[in-house]
């Protein structure tokens, strides 16, 4: 499995509190919900691209605002998968 965090270095998220699809894919396994907190760098999303099952990880420390996805789901590249927010907002 891969993941973000050792993405190339052209691969830069515009805003840490949004996760954006890296390439176009389908969403295999959610593994948090709206209200979760969670840690930098925890397996919160499995996308299955080219055949590869890539784990995201949580870019920031903080709470889950949103999953904007479903498993099964394809989606397309740079699709909102999920928001998060400092803890405590």
């Amino acid at each position: 499995m891969s993941d973000m965090n050792n993405a190339a270095p052209s691969y830069r998220r515009a805003n840490p509190y949004r996760l954006e699809a890296f390439m176009p894919g389908t969403i295999q396994e959610i593994c948090v919900k709206a209200g979760d907190k969670v840690k930098k760098g925890q397996k919160v999303l499995v996308l299955d691209a080219m055949k590869m099952d890539n784990e995201l990880l949580a870019p920031v420390d903080g709470v889950v605002k949103a999953v904007c996805v479903e498993a099964g789901t394809s989606i397309p590249k740079s699709a909102l998968l999920m928001e998060f927010a400092p803890e405590g907002e």
